[in-house]
């Protein structure tokens, strides 16, 4: 577990009718993203693609649109144009603008960013406004988890003993907790282990155990590892309880992350929250990244200690039966939602750059090679 490295998603995009200069633009693009690998997949090459973007201001029309959605029906076929399209659609407006274009391209990628016709809007509710509609394209519903029940839990309140500590299930050990060394040793299998923080309702006993050198020799993982880990196979994308959407939270120090296991876009995640402090409607709005990498991250840094969270949060802590109806309720989620608006408009800035914080080398090159 302490030698895993943190993975970098990939995501294949094929780009149907593109102008050499606009694919030369875009490839450039990929190249200098560090935090998703873009790819691009020439058509006919044998690689299935992702996503598939359709330039429709060729002359062509529609046409080739509706021929990339009937060969790729089960991926996102987007259309990208200056002028809204006629037809319900994943849309990418142009000319792009490449501070935005990768937050674009997850919320694509992950089925949003959906343009409806005029038309189509008033049919889904007359009495809903433009706003409103593209308001509740970003909406999500998370479920929460508590961290201090199961396998996890054991974890976590053995690592704050003085004693050393068995935790087992059925009688049988599965790790042993070493408080004065801060190490665990596993002995069962990492698969087992996963297996076992997905069950919400395992049984699990913690017993003191005496002193043993020869177990704390064999000891090779770390607690801080250990509990990161479990964190991210108990939550499985929910929240972690009792943060809610509301909750405002930023990370007091960056974790080490070559030493933990790996969550998507956690460098990022990192960088940002250590600048800002935020909920989860704002951060979702300002980095539409998976929602479930988001809620694994929140978990695995909150279990750990590297999250804090605001006062009046702080002071509601409590510890809640698992059986609790609560746990099992859906939470909302509105990107779009600005409840405080000096938090998203800090956040705003964070990720995209300002006079004093200026914008990143590829938004800067790429001003100059479109002219703007």
């Amino acid at each position: 577990m302490d030698s895993l490295l943190p993975k970098i998603k990939t995501v294949r995009v094929m780009l149907k009718d593109f102008s050499e200069q606009q694919e030369a633009i875009f490839r450039m693009a990929f190249k200098m993203h560090n935090t998703t690998n873009y790819e691009v997949v020439a058509e006919g090459a044998g690689q299935k693609p992702d996503m598939v973007l359709v330039d429709i201001d060729n002359g062509k029309g529609i046409l080739p649109w509706q021929e990339m959605k009937k060969e790729h029906p089960d991926i996102p076929v987007v259309i990208f144009s200056q002028s809204e399209p006629i037809v319900t659609a994943p849309y990418l407006h142009k000319p792009v603008k490449f501070d935005t274009l990768f937050p674009s391209l997850r919320s694509l990628a992950q089925g949003g960013s959906i343009f409806y016709p005029s038309e189509q809007k008033k049919e889904l509710n007359p009495s809903t406004s433009t706003q409103d509609a593209a308001i509740e394209q970003h909406k999500t519903n998370i479920k929460r988890f508590n961290p201090q029940s199961g396998l996890l839990g054991a974890l976590k309140v053995a690592s704050t003993r003085s004693h050393d500590t068995a935790v087992l299930h059925n009688g049988k050990p599965i790790l042993i907790v070493f408080p004065s060394i801060q190490r665990v040793l596993l002995t069962v299998s990492a698969e087992e282990l996963e297996r076992m923080c997905k069950d919400d309702t395992l049984e699990i006993v913690a017993k003191a155990v005496p002193d043993n050198p020869q177990w704390k020799e064999k000891a090779k993982v770390t607690i801080m590892s250990c509990l990161w880990q479990m964190a991210i196979w108990s939550a499985r994308g929910r929240l972690v309880y009792p943060l809610t959407p509301q909750s405002v939270f930023t990370l007091k120090r960056w974790p080490n992350l070559t030493r933990l296991a790996p969550v998507p876009e956690s460098m990022r995640l990192s960088a940002f929250l250590t600048k800002t402090s935020v909920n989860l409607n704002v951060l979702y709005k300002v980095m539409p990244l998976d929602m479930s990498d988001i809620l694994n991250y929140i978990a695995a840094t909150y279990v750990t200690g590297f999250l804090a969270t605001d006062s009046e949060f702080a002071e509601q802590q409590h510890v809640l039966n698992p059986q609790v109806s609560e746990m099992q309720n859906k939470i909302s989620v509105n990107s779009a939602d600005e409840t405080d608006k000096n938090m998203s408009q800090a956040a705003e800035r964070a990720v995209s750059g300002s006079k004093e914080q200026p914008r990143g080398l590829l938004s800067r090159l790429m001003r100059k090679l479109t002219g703007k």
